[in-house]
């Protein structure tokens, strides 16, 4: 993602090493754990929050060294997620590849996002910030918070635009402003650009969710260019703001409901709910949606000082608009 960036170059060697780095964390780890966590760390992934992370950190005095630990820990704190995800949703692929649970068994697969999870504390804790322990404690409970409430949620057709914001802000977004704030506060950021960084992360974090629920519904993109099957969510009952939108469209809302709602939903219904959606206006008020918080994170990265971190996130934001989903 990052190889052909113009203002953020010192990227490419970084995540480089940031890789190697966390090789040599799973080549220490013991031969059970080294094995089963081997493909969610190593392979695919953007790395796009540590890149944000650095890219907050940049300034005169940077040195990936220093924040290798910090890096590699939102890396891991990622991952240990996206396991636990993968068990709520009982999803078959990640990135291409079939998730721990499918390969070992839900038990193992829990073990091991927990094990992440104390992991990435491990590696935080060789700063001696307190502000770093704070932000750490409360994104995980964000994240934890965001997993309970997509349970919650679940099937639920009822739930309003509000609610599905609240749990993406807390699944999502709170890891993207957790990369961000970490690179201002070690780089001795002031306040006032470390919370112009939280709500840059925030903004940003929105957008990528939003857009990764249109991936999800594009019936015209082969699945293994996604790492995963299309129409996910839909399948699993996960009601995202493609499907919100949908069923307050007057000309398709009645049957995508009655499909959603049958107690015998078949892979048939899956198809027919991502076409009537797919043919509807519904994919170009999403987008809307997703240019809306892209605009709003480039408007605060303007606001941060340090032109190779201004430049930088703006870049970031320039080059999910050129992703955003098309039909």
């Amino acid at each position: 993602m990052f190889k052909n960036f113009k203002k953020t170059q010192f990227l490419k060697k970084d995540l480089v090493i940031l890789d190697e780095y966390i090789k040599s964390i799973v080549k220490d780890m013991s031969d059970m754990l080294s094995e089963v966590l081997a493909s969610p760390l190593l392979t695919g992934g953007k790395r796009i929050r540590p890149a944000l992370f650095l890219i907050c950190a940049k300034n005169d005095k940077y040195d990936i060294g220093y924040l290798l630990p910090a890096a590699a820990g939102i890396e891991i704190l990622h991952t240990a997620s996206l396991i636990h995800d993968d068990i709520i949703d009982n999803s078959f692929l990640r990135r291409g590849n079939k998730t721990i649970h499918n390969i070992y068994d839900k038990d193992t697969a829990r073990y091991a996002g927990d094990y992440l999870f104390t992991y990435a504390f491990y590696l935080l804790n060789s700063y001696s910030n307190h502000l770093i322990h704070k932000e750490m404690s409360n994104t995980s409970q964000s994240l934890v918070m965001g997993e309970f409430d997509q349970l919650k949620t679940k099937s639920f057709l009822e739930q309003s635009e509000k609610v599905y914001l609240e749990k993406i802000n807390e699944k999502t977004s709170s890891l993207f402003k957790l990369s961000c704030v970490l690179g201002g506060i070690l780089s001795g950021s002031e306040e006032k650009d470390i919370e112009n960084m939280r709500k840059f992360g925030g903004f940003l974090g929105m957008a990528f969710q939003i857009n990764d629920d249109l991936i999800d519904i594009n019936i015209n993109k082969p699945a293994d260019k996604v790492g995963k099957p299309i129409g996910n969510d839909v399948r699993q009952g996960n009601i995202t703001l493609p499907i919100i939108y949908a069923l307050r469209d007057n000309k398709i809302n009645s049957e995508i409901k009655k499909l959603l709602k049958k107690k015998d939903f078949s892979e048939n219904d899956a198809d027919r709910i991502l076409k009537l959606i797919n043919e509807s206006e519904v994919i170009e008020i999403v987008r809307k949606k997703v240019f809306y918080y892209l605009i709003e994170a480039k408007r605060i990265a303007s606001e941060i000082k340090g032109s190779v971190r201004r430049n930088g996130l703006v870049e970031v934001c320039d080059y999910l608009t050129g992703t955003i989903e098309r039909n």
